[in-house]
């Protein structure tokens, strides 16, 4: 175990230095430090799987004797993590060797370092079990993927967003470390062992428990705290978005478990109820914001919201479920909960890694300007689809197995909350949970229909290509992953199950022995309403063969094509569904929500005859700019210009201000 954890780390810092060795020679700079990238997430896949199938084990690391000795845990928890990254670490990293090629002569060596340096400080953080340690690896894995947000800083809004991403992930390392302080000096440690037993007055331990979930939420891209995320992915390269949708924002829901199930374990159940509350905010405002977004990548980081969403519905129902002492109900939740944690970083990756292939053939992110990518690119168009099924937690992908599991664990939540508004309070959570199901599978109607489908909006799109294969090969991979954790889940669910094993609260291996997971879907005792996962993906797959079939015998007559009927007038992309209009509607619906705001130029024409050319465009307002951050931004200005007069330049002013302050803290001391 420990060879395969040291294999990890020296591979990535191998990755580190490789650009130093082929500096003047860029092709085999990217493809030593891509390689070095995925024997590091392959030794990561081992290390993860050694943890699965055998012990856990704790590391001890004396490098540093100065600041003590490194603690490295490599549990259940981590190994799940762990897995997540080895896999999603994997495919970008071999996607990154094609798509980093137009990043020759444009500080590539630095990207590519940087790329490892990142990877490495991921490592560390889901492994390093001492406080000071795991905050210095929180903080280099945030200034790391400052620089790669920032990489292409002479783009516009790219240095805003990247500033914009450090300064809230800094405030969000501030309530981290407030709430490692109240815990470590209750015990007098700073070993996540000693932390465990912490024992804090009701007033701390509720203290904590706040400043946990305001500093990790932060992080994952919790609303309210998500401004960053929108700003940031999109402004990163594809293979690192990937990243940091897929697995960087994970860490966040890590250190949530860590602190929930084991440093803080079970409370009272207001903290479930807070937990459920941002993460349905979270859930259908992050799918409302994504069916808007015309950038596709954009719109890909705020489903990464909706979705941060959905993982907490199952964390905050399994809080729920131990406050009332239910073991077994407590287990789906938290096991819905991490399975989604992987899922999502399959295929948000896969998606991510498809929008740069995207941006690579047609030289846009704009959905709008986009349409005809089928017949260019064909193959990232399937990939692409299959990563679409999954979001939208259709069948028999993995989306839907985790997203399935955790509706039924909120099924039993009426039954857990005190009071009739509580019951009627958990129903209303499962209605919004399936009303963010339908905008998601809406929203991905837009985005495949419009990008992939129909006709060229631009020449870009019409003079499309397809990616290089080993971009294609790093999609494929988590295009089978998809499928695989659909079709056969109970391995994972077995991982996942592990993962919470043994805490106090949760019963996993009661769990997992109230179903048969090979035939059905449906535990605690269900009965028989079952859906057999490989036998549904059975019938799927014999109805594509049938139609094949049919479509094979249909295509022995002549058939000749032409172009659509239109009464005479030839049809054109202007034609066509854009992503404006095909959103129309949800707009309506939550216009008190999303508060659009409708724009229409008139220009005149040169020939008389022409009338007026006129342009339509629709922006969103964010609420939560207009009234939290921008009204926050001003006061902070406001008493910027207000304390500035206090520096006269004056000696004499300065004095006097030492003078006074001197006499408060004397008169303050004494008093004591």
């Amino acid at each position: 175990m420990k060879l395969w954890y040291v294999s990890a780390l020296c591979f990535y810092a191998l990755g580190i230095c490789s650009p130093l060795f082929a500096a003047k020679r860029p092709a085999v700079s990217n493809v030593l430090a891509h390689f070095a990238a995925v024997l590091g997430s392959l030794a990561l896949l081992g290390l993860s799987l050694t943890i699965i199938t055998g012990n856990g084990e704790t590391l001890r690391f004396a490098w540093f004797a100065p600041l003590g000795d490194i603690l490295v845990t490599l549990d259940g928890l981590s190994a799940l993590f762990l897995l997540a990254l080895g896999v999603v670490g994997t495919a970008a990293s071999i996607y990154a060797v094609g798509y980093t090629k137009e990043y020759y002569g444009h500080r590539f060596a630095s990207m590519a370092s940087l790329y490892n340096a990142f990877l490495l400080s991921i490592v560390l953080v889901l492994t390093v079990s001492q406080v000071f340690y795991f905050i210095i690896a929180w903080e280099t894995m945030t200034l790391v993927s400052f620089f790669l947000v920032n990489h292409e800083f002479e783009k516009a809004g790219n240095t805003k967003a990247a500033y914009q991403y450090i300064l809230m992930t800094h405030v969000g390392t501030a309530f981290i470390v407030a709430a490692f302080l109240i815990l470590s000096s209750s015990v007098e440690s700073l070993d996540f062992a000693g932390l465990a037993g912490a024992q804090l007055p009701g007033g701390l331990r509720n203290l904590v428990f706040a400043c946990a979930l305001l500093g990790f939420g932060t992080k994952a891209g919790v609303i309210p705290m998500h401004v960053w995320l929108p700003e940031a992915h999109p402004a990163a390269p594809s293979h690192v978005s990937a990243l940091m949708s897929g697995v960087m924002i994970k860490t966040a829901i890590y250190g949530m478990c860590r602190f929930f199930l084991e440093f803080l374990g079970t409370g009272p159940q207001w903290w479930g109820v807070v937990v459920l509350a941002l993460a349905i905010v979270s859930s259908v405002l992050g799918v409302l914001y994504a069916c808007v977004q015309h950038d596709l990548k954009r719109l890909l980081a705020y489903h990464s919201v909706e979705n941060i969403g959905i993982i907490l519905l199952g964390v905050g129902s399994g809080m729920v479920f131990m406050s009332r002492g239910q073991a077994l109900p407590a287990a789906l939740a938290w096991m819905a909960a991490l399975y989604h944690v992987f899922n999502h970083a399959v295929f948000k990756s896969l998606l991510f890694l498809g929008a740069g292939s995207v941006l690579h053939g047609s030289g846009t992110k704009d959905i709008e300007h986009m349409g005809g990518l089928i017949k260019r690119m064909p193959v990232t168009a399937l990939l692409f689809l299959i990563g679409a099924v999954a979001i939208s937690a259709l069948p028999p992908l993995s989306g839907f197995v985790s997203e399935w599991l955790t509706f039924q664990s909120m099924f039993h939540l009426p039954a857990a909350m005190s009071g009739l508004l509580g019951k009627l309070w958990a129903v209303i959570l499962i209605a919004l949970l399936g009303l963010t199901g339908a905008l998601a599978g809406a929203c991905f109607v837009k985005v495949v229909g419009v990008t992939f489908l129909a006709k060229p909006r631009s020449a870009g799109a019409a003079k499309a290509h397809e990616a290089p294969v080993s971009m294609l090969a790093g999609m494929a991979g988590l295009a089978a992953v998809c499928v695989a954790a659909g079709v056969c889940p109970q391995w994972m669910l077995a991982v996942v199950g592990r993962a919470v094993a043994g805490l106090k609260g949760v019963d996993s291996a009661g769990m997992l022995a109230q179903s048969d997971w090979l035939t059905t879907m449906l535990p605690l005792g269900s009965g028989g309403d079952s859906l057999a996962m490989p036998f549904v993906a059975v019938l799927l797959l014999a109805g594509c063969l049938m139609a094949l079939g049919f479509a094979r015998l249909a295509g022995k007559a002549k058939v000749v094509t032409g172009e659509t009927w239109t009464c005479g007038i030839v049809p054109t992309a202007r034609m066509e569904y854009s992503a404006t209009g095909f959103t129309e509607p949800i707009r309506r619906v939550f216009k008190a929500i999303l508060r659009p705001v409708v724009e229409i130029k008139a220009e005149k024409e040169p020939n008389p005859y022409h009338g007026v050319r006129m342009t339509f465009s629709v922006h969103i307002t964010n609420i939560f700019n207009e009234w939290i951050y921008n009204p926050l931004c001003e006061g902070v200005m406001f008493l910027a210009e207000n304390f500035k007069r206090i520096q006269g330049g004056s000696l004499q002013v300065y004095i006097g201000y030492i003078m006074v302050f001197t006499v408060i803290v004397l008169i303050v001391s004494n008093r004591g």
